[in-house]
């Protein structure tokens, strides 16, 4: 009789080879999983020789159990680990890159703007086009703004406008209020101080916006974009979280958050120093002859301002900056699954635009909540002081939850927040290093937190000069012992002094 062909042999050589297509897929995605890991720079290299060895296990025991046809069960239980272990390995690599992706964002250089508006009184109805002809008020302190904002508008609307320049913010309101212009263009961040004047309070009730874009802002960007060398183990950095409601994580905005973190990586110390948002310091731009301004008011200059004026007061140098603002702020709040903080007194914001109550205690906070826990201060006695206080406790809440396992359930939405909401100077290849240190040499960071304070006053500012602002008053003796504290944390001490916590709270 004739022989016919097996057709069960043929099958079994085609899923053979089959087999083997998807064992050698197997090995490149576990190889490229290696690769990716070892690519972030943050693996020392017994964790490279430890991951390596991770995962060489599992690629070595499936090809074992997939070698062979005549052992079906084998080749079944390899087939599904390598199918687990695919899973395992795209995922990890997907981890990676996301968080890679997001680092490298958050530390590319970009222009800061400021989101430049015009105004007109509510009860004027016309739009862009009808005001060409007509006279601009403009602020004559942020002329450079002023001139980019007008180019723009002379190129889209094919005019040369009229302007007339004004000293502060209230002389502007109060000059279109008086007809004296019939529009006014400036930037959010000015108009914004105006809620804290007396008489000026609602004044931005009686304006309607017309038109808003972004100018990019002139800085002297003077960033050390080189990483710390061994030798030189300390730097400080400055945290910032602004109030600008522009979703633009580069846009000008007063700064509500003004930290110094000092950072000893040796001593693996850290002092975060805390200046009240009111201080009433001089200016990095502003000369002798000029008035001091609240420190807010430096962040309506670019945060590079913020971190001169501290740099200047303080005597010291800032390295880096780290800026987040409060668009940000209540994503990622909400991408960590919320917090937990330790309210020190039972109270209701006084800001928000629904009720909010805080428990004195723990209290588990969404985004949304922690946005106005760190932003009320007139619910406090202390005021200003207090909001510190309770930013530090939320900075520390979410460095917690972050570090937590619990983090990586949100993992890409937390780092899609990440991605819109912060921005910093510190370079990459720095980070890297910290993390790869923290992950060869393990260990605690002594973190230690201080406050200074002052008096309430009112006093004219640099950015309004034609009318007083309450102000802080600097506490001179809490100044020098934070310039004494920082400098402990520079010399490799290790600060246990109780007094390095602030306890009691500034009279006011």
């Amino acid at each position: 009789m004739g022989k016919y062909p097996n057709k069960k042999s043929g099958r079994l050589g085609f899923d053979f080879f089959l087999n083997k297509l998807a064992l050698i897929a197997f090995t490149v995605l576990g190889g490229y999983f290696v690769y990716t890991a070892i690519s972030t720079q943050m693996l020392d290299a017994l964790r490279i020789g430890l991951l390596c060895a991770v995962v060489a296990v599992p690629v070595i025991v499936v090809w074992w159990l997939s070698l062979t046809r005549s052992k079906p069960v084998r080749l079944a239980i390899g087939s599904v680990l390598a199918m687990i272990f695919c899973l395992i390995f795209a995922v990890g690599i997907r981890y990676i890159n996301i968080g890679m992706d997001t680092l490298n964002n958050i530390t590319a250089e970009e222009d800061e703007t400021s989101l430049m508006t015009v105004y007109v009184r509510s009860d004027d109805d016309r739009n862009m086009e009808d005001l060409l002809d007509e006279t601009f008020g403009t602020l004559s302190m942020t002329e450079a703004n002023t001139k980019a904002a007008i180019q723009q508008l002379d190129q889209e609307y094919k005019t040369t406008l009229s302007t007339k320049a004004y000293a502060s913010a209230t002389e502007l309101v109060d000059a279109l209020a008086e007809g004296e212009v019939d529009a006014i263009l400036t930037d959010q961040g000015h108009m914004s101080v105006l809620e804290d004047l007396e008489g000026y309070e609602n004044a931005m009730d009686g304006l309607r916006e017309v038109k808003s874009f972004h100018v990019v802002v002139e800085t002297e960007n003077n960033n050390d974009k080189t990483s710390i060398s061994k030798a030189d183990s300390v730097f400080s950095v400055y945290i910032s979280g602004s109030d600008s409601r522009d979703s633009n994580i580069m846009a000008t905005g007063r700064s509500d958050v003004n930290i110094i973190a000092t950072v000893n990586t040796e001593t693996r110390q850290v002092l975060l120093l805390n200046t009240p948002r009111d201080f009433y310091i001089p200016l990095a731009r502003s000369s002798s002859y000029d008035y001091p301004d609240k420190l807010t008011h430096a962040g309506l200059y670019g945060v590079d301002e913020s971190k001169d004026t501290l740099a200047q007061y303080y005597g010291i140098d800032i390295d880096y900056y780290f800026r987040v603002n409060f668009t940000g702020f209540e994503t990622i709040i909400d991408a960590l699954g919320g917090i937990e903080v330790d309210s020190e007194h039972d109270f209701y914001s006084t800001i928000a635009p629904t009720t909010i109550h805080y428990t004195q205690g723990i209290n588990k906070l969404d985004g949304y909540e922690a946005l106005y826990y760190v932003r009320e201060r007139y619910a406090f006695v202390n005021g200003d002081y207090q909001r510190g206080i309770n930013q530090m406790q939320v900075i520390q809440a979410v460095a917690k939850k972050a570090m937590s396992p619990a983090m990586l359930t949100n993992f890409t939405s937390l780092m899609d927040a990440v991605d819109d909401c912060f921005k910093t100077s510190i370079p990459t290849d720095l980070i890297t290093a910290l993390v790869r240190d923290q992950l060869a040499n393990g260990g605690d960071w002594n973190i230690v937190t201080y406050y200074v304070s002052g008096t309430g006053s009112s006093e004219y500012t640099y950015s309004i000069p034609s009318q007083k602002a309450y102000v802080t008053i600097p506490d001179e003796s809490t100044v020098e012992m934070a310039k004494d504290l920082m400098q402990q944390v520079r010399d490799g001490k290790i600060i246990e002094d109780p007094n390095a916590e602030a306890s009691d709270a500034p009279s006011y």
